[in-house]
């Protein structure tokens, strides 16, 4: 692995949140991009994360915090249409220009 582009694809997150953007974020972020639509359940499963956890970071990741202040509008969250108790993720317009500059990295 060229370490160079690992890092300048981390300075793509560092540029979102300078000083608070912990790795699982964006674990959870690639993870979206990689399976739009996905559940909680598949994050907390492939990623082996808790619900509170998964959840607290869609929150943080999606347009509003837990704690009410703004949050990085990278994901959204909607009802699945086949079972109304489930929630599906998928990224955002802002979140697919995150993954066209971490695509253009070399």
């Amino acid at each position: 692995m060229d370490l160079s582009v690992f890092e300048r694809g981390l300075e793509a997150f560092a540029s979102i949140a300078p000083t608070s953007f912990p790795l699982h974020h964006v674990q959870v972020f690639i993870y979206v991009a990689q399976h739009q639509g996905c559940t909680y359940k598949e994050i907390e499963d492939e990623l082996s994360l808790t619900n509170s956890s998964v959840s607290r970071t869609i929150n943080a990741l999606g347009g509003t915090h837990r704690k009410g202040y703004e949050g990085h509008d990278l994901l959204l969250v909607q009802n699945d249409a086949e079972e109304g108790r489930r929630y599906t993720v998928w990224l955002t317009k802002k979140g697919k220009s995150i993954m066209r500059q971490l695509d253009k990295i070399k």
